[in-house]
């Protein structure tokens, strides 16, 4: 499938203007899965250096939220107190996370402290006590606990990172249907194709000039086929399955600009009844009052239930304005549950950095940056910079290929 790019909404986010920002505090975790590109090198970090990470993000980014990860982010013992002071400091904390320490009883003091979204990994690569051997259908089972937790305690929205690999890009359906039909309770999806350091035998990998042993890479492959999964393609498989779903924005990459590094679909609906997605122009004008009105772009709204006011934007979104008959059909039909709470669920696809021409492609305008040592950098690429001290570089040997065989935009 190609993606119309000039038909999307493409963010505005840079380096000193973006929604969000990264912190990890800690590479401990307690699951290990496959593709997982952090390895463990130094433990819990120190809590007055995470604070003036936060500080020093907020002032460079102009972000108004932080994505608390690791590492199993609740092996740290002082996450509660994390999560307090990125929150007194007027920013949306989130925290991505496995899920499998998160408890009623630990929920409530997180939510005390000023929580805001919980998302998490969940798919069937990870082999977890009890779920070992699932299809994602299956897993399913676990997102439902996980969404019922977070819905019965209130006030915190729930999301999915789930990791795409090209056995299980056909069972996205499940997952997307699944999803659907908690509208009310899950607010975010995020599917995100397989990261891996390609080991080929045209290519090598060099840092600031000296060659690399890229297998120290605990995700490096050598089968090219594992990287088959794009955000073009879990579109068209989306879209096989569910019409009524269209991506509306997008974020580029650096080398390729032309690559779709995340691609957000934006579904409306009621608990009974889902109407379809709202268009680009929505998007743009979410992110531009948003500015407008606090300074900075939106990386995801207060409530996820705007109501009946957003058919006011069918003003200027004329995807709005099918959705909008679509409403009055079904109120024609059956007023009750027409007029049920309306919610916006967001299914975000992402790419990963693959090589094109030669040179790493990452999301312009990452959503996720963070700090190394001082230095801002991708998230995506810290254990380079823990590994070797700086980003890898990719080396052609051969003259047959401007790209090692895999991913292509």
């Amino acid at each position: 499938m190609s993606v119309p790019k000039e038909a999307l909404y493409r963010f505005p986010w840079s380096k000193t203007d973006n929604p969000g920002a990264w912190i990890e505090v800690t590479d401990e975790c307690d699951l290990h899965c496959p593709g997982c590109y952090r390895h463990r090198l130094e433990g819990h970090r120190p809590l007055d250096e995470l604070k003036r990470d936060v500080l020093t993000l907020r002032r460079t980014l102009n972000c108004e939220r932080i994505a608390i990860a690791g590492g199993e982010p609740l092996l740290y013992p002082r996450i509660v107190e994390v999560v307090d002071f990125i929150a007194r400091q007027g920013m949306k904390p989130m925290i991505l996370t496995n899920g499998e320490r998160l408890t009623p009883e630990l929920t409530s003091r997180l939510k005390k402290a000023g929580l805001k979204l919980v998302l998490f990994h969940v798919d069937s690569s990870q082999q977890r006590p009890g779920w070992e051997n699932k299809t994602e259908a299956e897993m399913n089972g676990l997102r439902q606990k996980f969404a019922d937790l977070l819905w019965e305690i209130g006030g915190l929205q729930c999301g999915f990172n789930i990791t795409v690999f090209p056995p299980t890009l056909s069972s996205i359906p499940d997952i997307i249907s699944w999803a659907r039909a908690n509208i009310h309770k899950v607010q975010h999806v995020s599917l995100i194709s397989f990261r891996s350091v390609l080991l080929h035998d045209d290519w090598t990998y060099e840092v600031n000039g000296r060659p690399i042993d890229a297998r120290k890479f605990q995700c490096a492959t050598a089968h090219p086929e594992d990287l088959a999964v794009s955000t073009e393609k879990m579109a068209e498989v989306i879209s096989g399955r569910f019409p009524d779903m269209r991506p509306c924005a997008y974020l580029g990459g650096t080398t390729s600009p032309e690559t779709c590094k995340f691609l957000i679909f934006l579904v409306l609906g009621t608990q009974n009844r889902i109407y379809g997605s709202l268009g680009p122009k929505t998007a743009e004008l979410v992110q531009v009052f948003y500015h407008l009105a606090k300074g900075h772009y939106c990386s995801f709204q207060d409530s996820p239930a705007p109501g009946m006011k957003v058919f006011l934007l069918a003003l200027a979104d004329r995807h709005v304005r099918k959705l909008w008959s679509r409403f009055w059909r079904a109120f024609a039909r059956n007023p009750g549950a027409a007029l049920k709470k309306i919610y916006v669920q967001c299914i975000n696809l992402q790419q990963p950095n693959e090589i094109l021409n030669g040179k790493i492609n990452l999301c312009d305008g990452c959503l996720n940056m963070m700090l190394h040592r001082g230095q801002l950098i991708h998230s995506c690429q810290l254990d380079e910079y823990r590994l070797f001290g700086a980003p890898i570089v990719p080396r052609k040997r051969g003259k047959e290929e401007e790209s090692p065989p895999g991913r292509q935009p």
